[in-house]
């Protein structure tokens, strides 16, 4: 056999091979944010490269109004690809798929972002039972990307998609330019969705609404709006949480209620001089019984006097919730400073060599060692 045959041979012997490989079929159609179907739309198949791989045209409208939308690749073999929509609209279509040993049906595709996955390898958290992964998918009657929007202690907004929440950090997509972030979680005031649902709040956020119930007040409307009133209640977060409000001049006695998220922020009255009284008191006997500063009757007037003074000073009476815009953040930051939280966190260093020792593994373990046991034995006399 000369050199030229058996090339000629090769060649055929790898297309046979080639033209035996299986391949696959993908349908699907095309539609707006809206749900609309695109009738006469171009669907390209791309290949990772980008490299076109085959081009269609969704079917045309029945009267341009009826039907149309539908496309289909033929003969297309196991792979990653992109398939894109010119929708001649700002945000067109780029959806990945991968076929792998069966055919494909897309279902309707949306123009919407497709945002970036976290890997379980970008999480610095050995227990991955502490991962809480955030759900983006749409709701039934909806079919654009669910957002978020983060607001930190000085109220900066910032538009994103959160990916999960891993103890102490917030991971998430910037929505603008779909990079990956990760922000500490003590840095967070709140993070709610587009339909207004709280998927964090921070411990200074419930402080804020604690110190805030049952006083007198009034609070300012992001339509500009002032409501003057002689308590207010805040319902425990949930979604759309409400804020109800009563008024001595209104004879029903019946409440007020307001969306929490059409509020800017409010302020107390006079009555919030029993908060500063009460933590300027204790502040003064903490001081008395730390040292040789003074009796109780001159140190502790003194200090209740001063916290007054400073929290009249600091402002301490405003309280913000939503930022009228993500470029207008708060007057002041909302952190609220929690003194068993201070010292759940100096004790860390401390109390975890302890909760990782082996008395107390062993201790923790004893319930799961006794059902073993018990198993063992069922075992041994089944067996």
């Amino acid at each position: 056999m000369t050199r030229t045959q058996f090339i000629l041979i090769t060649a055929l012997f790898l297309q046979v091979l080639v033209s035996q490989e299986k391949t696959y079929v993908i349908n699907g159609e095309v539609a707006y944010a809206n749900g609309n179907l695109v009738g006469d739309a171009e669907v390209i198949l791309m290949d990772t490269t980008e490299k076109v791989i085959q081009k269609t045209r969704t079917s045309k409208k029945i009267l341009k109004k009826y039907g149309g939308g539908k496309f289909k690749f033929e003969n297309i073999t196991e792979g990653n690809y992109f398939i894109t929509v010119d929708l001649g609209t700002r945000i067109g279509i780029k959806k990945t798929i991968q076929i792998v040993d069966k055919d494909i049906d897309l279902g309707t595709i949306y123009n919407v972002v497709e945002f970036p996955k976290f890997e379980i390898g970008d999480y610095p958290v050995p227990n991955l039972i502490q991962i809480r992964p955030i759900s983006t998918i749409p709701v039934p009657s909806d079919s654009i990307n669910i957002r978020h929007i983060i607001v930190d202690l000085n109220g900066n907004a910032n538009t994103i998609i959160v990916d999960s929440i891993v103890i102490d950090s917030v991971y998430y997509t910037d929505f603008n330019n779909l990079k990956k972030h990760v922000i500490d979680l003590d840095k967070v005031y709140f993070i709610y969705n587009d339909y207004g649902i709280f998927i964090h709040q921070s411990r200074s956020m419930k402080d804020r609404m604690k110190e805030l119930q049952d006083r007198d007040g009034f609070m300012v409307f992001h339509s500009g709006d002032t409501l003057q009133f002689d308590n207010i209640f805040f319902e425990p977060i949930k979604n759309n949480p409400e804020v109800g409000t009563f008024h001595k001049a209104d004879t029903t006695t019946a409440p007020r209620y307001h969306a929490l998220m059409d509020i800017y922020y409010v302020k107390t009255g006079k009555s919030f001089l029993e908060n500063s009284v009460r933590k300027g008191f204790y502040l003064g006997l903490i001081s008395v019984l730390s040292g040789d500063y003074g009796t109780i009757i001159t140190v502790v007037p003194i200090v209740t006097l001063g916290k007054v003074g400073y929290d009249w000073y600091k402002d301490k009476r405003s309280n913000y919730f939503l930022p009228s815009n993500e470029n207008t953040p708060f007057p002041k930051n909302m952190f609220v400073f929690s003194f068993p939280e201070w010292v759940w966190k100096k004790s860390q260093p401390i109390i975890k060599p302890i909760m990782n020792s082996r008395v107390i593994k062993w201790w923790k373990g004893r319930k799961l060692r006794k059902v073993q046991k018990k198993a063992a034995k069922r075992k041994s006399v089944s067996g």
